[in-house]
């Protein structure tokens, strides 16, 4: 791509992903679907202003490594073991319905290959958070038995969700499903999301030791780039995705996260909190630049507008919904409890569409299933805001 083709398409990109997603959030919608709306609108769908391009697919993936560096940040390990056992439950069944379920239909109703039903069931496990816990906070119930339950869930869900893309990158690229392959993958991402987070927090006091006394602007910014960069190599290196690079240092930045190395390898608060402000700005120029180019990518002319077409797309939204849904059960007390947590589990987001982009360039799934993904994954984030204000509403009553 020429250079002016290529500040031309950044422009555009930054510019409409901006307006839109700034245009959804002020209608109480949320600003991922704000900004894939954005790439359909300037992409080959509508405008034609972009087409997909290698140079925009590797800002894209920086988007994605710096989305999960930030989601690593929020993750709250501590919650997990505040919300209990019902957020395991909640998690685990919130994982395996919808795995089982959707890849089951996929397989035998869409008759699709195996491999491809089993990676769009498990694209469609992961629960975008932030969206439901913004309506809690809305209904002032973030702090409640729910809100925690919902927070603990979440927790899971996100670290499952990297190791489920993990092996199934692994798989994709390697062509073969063993017992033993598998068993020593999960061993080496088990290993590396114990191990990478203290040897993160290790390199931050031999970065924080050597920072210029006098104020130095950008410094702590430049050093988690120079983190997550080697890290997201390192992820490389191990047959997993480079984003469980950002992930890891996310965690090691987090003030949430504990582990048995914690008391050898305090967080260093002060030097921490500095990286994170200063490094805020990086996240919020590239994720959207992903969630953009995931919209550039779509094909809408793949969608199949019969009514063999719309009845398909509109069961894999009703089971995508209705999987994740049913996880609320495992909560003990209340059928409102229930509906308020597994209502709150309804919305896919982030992680999913990195399943999406990364099983579309691996070429696990074709373009119009990945359009259909796309969709659901969207239709799903705006229904469950929806519900769970429903529910509430039902609660309050």
């Amino acid at each position: 791509m020429a250079i002016d083709n290529f500040v031309l398409s950044l422009f555009l990109i930054l510019l409409f992903g901006r307006l839109l997603g700034e245009a959804f959030k002020r209608l109480q919608l949320p600003a991922v679907v704000g900004e894939i709306t954005a790439g359909i609108l300037i992409g080959p769908s509508l405008l034609g202003w972009i087409a997909p391009h290698e140079t925009l697919a590797v800002m894209a993936e920086l988007g994605v490594i710096l989305l999960l560096f930030s989601i690593g940040c929020e993750t709250s390990v501590k919650r997990l073991f505040q919300a209990g056992s019902s957020a395991v439950g909640v998690a685990l069944l919130g994982i395996a319905i919808p795995a089982i379920v959707i890849g089951w239909v996929s397989l035998t109703y869409l008759e699709l290959p195996g491999f491809t039903a089993l990676y769009l069931g498990c694209a469609l496990t992961a629960t975008s958070i932030g969206v439901s816990m913004r309506v809690m906070a809305q209904a002032k119930r973030s702090q409640s038995r729910e809100g925690h339950i919902i927070l603990g869930a979440a927790v899971i869900d996100d670290i499952a969700g990297v190791i489920l893309l993990s092996l199934l990158f692994n798989f994709a690229s390697s062509g073969e499903v063993g017992l033993i392959p598998s068993g020593l993958l999960i061993l080496k991402i088990g290993a590396f999301l114990f191990l990478a987070p203290p040897l993160a927090r290790l390199l931050l006091y031999l970065f924080r030791a050597i920072k210029p006394r006098e104020e130095e602007t950008g410094y702590e910014a430049i050093i988690t780039m120079i983190l997550i960069c080697l890290f997201a190599w390192l992820a490389h290196a191990l047959h997993a995705p480079a984003l469980l690079g950002g992930f890891v240092v996310g965690l090691a930045l987090s003030r949430q996260f504990i582990s048995p190395l914690n008391r050898y390898l305090k967080n260093p608060f002060s030097f921490t909190h500095e990286m994170e402000v200063e490094s805020k700005p990086l996240v919020d120029i590239f994720a959207p630049i992903f969630f953009v180019y995931v919209g550039i990518s779509l094909d809408l002319s793949q969608i199949d507008l019969g009514w063999s077409g719309m009845l398909t797309l509109l069961m894999l939204s009703l089971l995508a919904i209705a999987t994740k849904a049913m996880a609320g059960f495992n909560v003990p007390g209340s059928l409102r409890s229930k509906a308020i947590v597994g209502s709150a589990m309804v919305p896919r987001g982030e992680v999913g569409l990195v399943f999406a982009e990364m099983g579309l360039q691996m070429g696990v799934i074709s373009p119009k299933l990945f359009t259909e993904l796309v969709l659901i994954i969207a239709i799903t984030t705006l229904a469950g805001p929806l519900l769970l204000k429903w529910a509430l509403a039902s609660d309050s009553k």
